[in-house]
Order: structure tokens, then C-alpha cells, then sequence
């Protein structure tokens, strides 16, 4: 069955199981930002919506990361563009591909001083806190609340307001510097394990849930020489490794308050020094430590990996017929008080637009994220619906029945997604947004595999990370 002629409205009830869910922060992100004032508060400068919707007339430029060709995100956003179209004739969106999520930034970074941002992008919020900065994000609170267009208007595709967006995802958009909504979620993804089941059955393995398990297991599988070409465990992220071990440890890594850059301290240095004798034993690779700066992904499913750590945004390429695939979570410094990246684009507006132009970025956004085409997205990528509700509605019940246990690539997107819905959902984590987030994100994935090689040692490395964050200024 072709799912993209799945796109069609349907009314949908409110999971209350995941609205409910909580953004877990911890010390090592510590510094979230803090306001009295209700970031959803309607600003005053925002033009509310009248008259007919349909009226509304513009051209809109969506810059994203969908990676165009055929893809399956990008085929997803072409027919949302075209079935938009249909609905709204007044209004065209147009899609450019900017290749990657650096670029994408890049990019806008350099279009905001030349007066040529976009209208609406595809974002994260460390990207986001840079473009604040240069005063170039539109507030989105006003559209979320306006009486005619906003989330609380039922469209038949959709449920509820803000409150049917799983609530971790939506206070992402509000955790800036500044008090407002200044991104919206478009897809959301995070990490799990993906193990071979084969020959974990076939040794009797037990699937590792703590560090401690792991590097046990590891020395089993290496210390047994029935293996002497392969590495136990992958990690495609060298970013995520190191933030994530500093937020299941708590451990300092940034705040969104000055000083911003707290990662150069004693527990983060012995934390490198110990997965180094670790990296040294052969007990794991990176994605940033193999030669060609190869996916562990793919490592995993050439069976020179027998565990890789991913997001689920890509478990179609963990996907194999040559053995059974498990799904797990990562392992964690402590299973009673577990931790999770949430990763995934976003979407932000830029203030440069017309109002026509933003009130069309805004109803496209609506749309593309309503219920049942967020539930069409998750199926089609292995990235989570945004909404409660989408997982009440009879599109994502009824692939997740035909998809599991059917075995193929659809049964492990389904398995991974059925992970994260049961496992997962209090265990989330982001870091601080501020401008210089994405550089300090970029200089500790550095960091971990310069020390890893023996490119650089711990406190050189360290210095290194630290100086190039000093660069950035607010």
C-alpha cells in the first residue's frame, strides 16, 4: 500500500499518556532558561488572523534538510506541498533542499545580514538561539493562540491545541533566552541500540542496559577471539556520546546563562580518559574515529559491529536481511534515572516574511504536522509523530498491526518506534539553546574522537574545545 495516499483528514482523540510527558533536565544541562513571563503570552505587535483563510495569497520558500531525489522525507514533503496546494490554490510552497543540517545553518546564517532569509526553515534550537540573536525569528505564541488560525482550530486533521503536542517536544520550542515560541516541532527523533539478535541468541548475551554491562560485555566478545574482526559496539555520534554520558552523569556541560561552557572540568576529563583505555581495548568505534568517517550503521549491518547506538531517524539503515535485528535503549550511567537525547527538526518563521507570507508558513506548518500526517512521516522514517494524538489515529494503529512481526524494514521501524513510545517518554533530555550551543555541540564531538585517535591528548583537547567556544560572543 502506497502510504502517501494515506494523507487524508480523520478526527483523532488526545493520548493524555504522552501530552503528560516531561522534559527531564539535569545538572549537565543545567542553565535552562527561566522566565516569569508565560512564553505563550500573545505579543503585542502580532496581527491576528481575519477574514477567510482561503483568501490568503502568497509564494513561501521552505528551506530544508530533506535531502531532495527520491528520500523519503523528501517525497513526504513534495506531496504535502502538493496535496497544501490543493487546499490553498492561493498559496505555493516552494521546497530547497540545503543538503545538511550544518549547511542549512550556514546558510541562513549568512541569507539574515543579506536580507534574504526564507520564509520558514527547518531548524534546531541551537541554530534557532543564533538566529534570535540577530533578531530574525518570528514569535509564534500569537499564532498558536489566534481564535481563527491558530492550534486550538480544529481542521479535521488534527486534535487539541499545544496540549496534543507531546509536551517535551513543544517546550523545546520555548527554552530561549528570550520569552516567546520560537520553533515549533516538525519531526523528533532520539537514539536506541540496535543489536544482533543472531548471535546475541546463539552466545546467550545478555542485551547490556548500564556502562558497566557493556564494557563486561565487551570483554567477553573480545577476550573470547571468536571475533578477531570485530568491534562490539558502534556509536554513529560522537556529539551525543559525550553530551549524553555527561547528562546521565551529571556532569556540567553547558548553561544558557554566562559562563556558557562547562565542560572543561575534572569529571568530563576522567569520563574521556576511561572511554579511551576502553577505545584503546577495542571495545567500540565512533562514526568521528573510523576510517572514512564511516556510519556505524553500516558497519553494523557489514557485521563488523555487533551493537550500534543511532538515531531512530535512520533505523532504516540498521535494517538487514542477513541476520535479526534487536531494538534497546542506550546504555546508561543509571537505569533508575535514565537519559535520552531528543533531537529532530524543528520549524521557525522568520520576521523578514510579509504577514500573508507568515500566515501561509503557518497554516503549511499546521498541516504538515497534524495528525495523521505526523503518524505518515514516523511510518515512512522511523521519526516520532509530534502529536499525542497521532497515535490514536487508525492510520498509525493499523501499520504498526500490519508492520510488526511482518519482519522486513518496516518491522524494525515499527519495533523502534514502540521502543521509544514505551520506554522512553520521561527519560528525554535536551541541552541549553544559546548562541554558540551548536559550536560547543560540534567542538566536544571533536574533542571525543581527537583523544580517542591519540590525535590530541585530554587537556590539549580540552583547551582546544574551550578556545573555539570563546570565539563565539553573544
Amino acid at each position: 500500500m502506497n502510504k502517501l495516499k494515506k494523507i487524508l483528514p480523520a478526527s483523532v482523540m488526545l493520548l493524555s499518556m504522552l501530552a503528560a510527558c516531561s522534559n527531564t533536565n539535569s545538572a549537565a544541562s543545567s542553565g535552562a532558561a527561566s522566565s516569569k513571563t508565560d512564553p505563550f503570552e500573545v505579543p503585542s505587535d502580532y496581527v491576528a488572523f481575519t477574514g477567510d483563510e482561503q483568501n490568503i495569497t502568497a509564494t513561501i520558500d521552505f528551506w530544508e534538510t530533506f535531502g531532495g531525489g527520491t528520500s523519503p522525507n523528501a517525497t513526504f514533503a513534495t506531496a504535502m506541498a502538493t496535496e497544501f496546494h490543493k487546499r490553498y490554490p492561493n498559496i505555493t510552497v516552494n521546497l530547497v533542499n540545503h543538503n545538511s543540517y550544518t549547511g542549512i545553518y550556514t546558510d541562513i546564517s549568512n541569507a539574515i545580514p543579506a536580507g534574504t532569509a526564507p520564509t520558514m526553515a527547518i531548524c534546531y534550537p541551537d541554530h534557532v538561539a543564533s538566529y534570535l540573536s540577530a533578531g530574525a525569528v518570528e514569535n509564534l505564541a500569537g499564532y498558536v493562540a489566534d481564535p481563527t488560525i491558530g492550534l486550538g482550530v480544529d481542521d479535521l486533521t488534527q486534535a487539541g491545541g499545544k496540549e496534543d503536542f507531546v509536551s517535551s517536544y513543544i517546550d523545546e520550542g520555548i527554552e530561549y533566552a528570550n520569552p516567546g515560541v520560537y520553533s515549533m516541532p516538525y519531526s523528533k527523533s532520539t537514539e536506541v541500540m540496535f543489536y544482533n539478535k543472531t548471535v546475541f541468541d546463539a552466545k546467550g548475551w545478555q542485551v547490556p542496559t548500564t556502562w558497566d554491562e557493556m564494557w563486561n560485555l565487551c570483554k567477553e566478545v573480545k577476550d573470547s577471539g571468536d571475533f578477531p574482526k570485530v568491534t562490539p559496539l558502534g556509536y554513529d555520534s560522537d556529539d551525543n556520546l559525550f553530551i549524553t554520558y555527561l547528562q546521565q552523569a551529571g556532569i556540567p556541560y553547558t548553561s544558557v546563562s554566562n559562563p556558557h561552557y562547562l565542560f572543561n572540568n575534572d569529571q568530563a576529563k576522567a569520563f574521556i580518559r576511561d572511554f579511551k583505555s576502553k577505545f584503546d581495548a577495542g571495545y567500540f568505534t565512533t562514526k568521528g574515529t573510523s576510517a572514512n568517517s564511516s556510519y556505524t550503521s553500516t558497519q553494523f549491518t557489514a557485521q563488523s559491529l555487533f551493537m550500534t547506538v543511532g538515531s531512530t531517524g535512520g533505523t532504516s539503515y540498521n535494517y538487514t536481511d542477513d541476520f535479526n535485528i534487536g531494538v534497546a535503549g542506550i546504555p546508561q550511567v543509571d537505569t533508575e534515572s535514565p537519559k535520552v537525547i531528543q533531537q529532530g527538526p524543528s520549524v521557525c518563521i522568520f520576521k523578514r516574511a510579509t504577514t500573508a507570507q507568515k500566515q501561509a508558513a503557518w497554516l503549511f506548518y499546521k498541516f504538515i504536522t497534524n495528525s495523521v500526517n505526523s503518524a505518515n512521516l514516523a511510518s515512512l522514517t522511523g521519526y516520532s509523530p509530534v502529536r499525542a494524538s497521532s497515535y490514536e489515529t487508525e492510520y498509525w494503529k493499523q501499520w504498526i498491526e500490519d508492520s510488526t512481526g511482518a519482519g522486513g524494514q518496516n518491522n524494525l521501524i515499527a519495533t523502534a518506534e514502540t521502543y521509544v513510545q514505551n520506554h522512553y517518554q520521561t527519560a528525554f533530555y535536551t541541552s541549553p539553546a544559546f548562541k554558540g550551543s551548536s559550536t560547543a555541540r560540534t567542538e566536544v564531538g571533536g574533542l571525543f574522537s581527537s583523544v580517542m585517535l591519540g590525535t590530541k591528548d585530554v587537556d590539549t583537547a580540552f583547551q582546544d574545545a574551550m578556545g573555539a567556544c570563546a570565539l563565539i560572543t553573544d
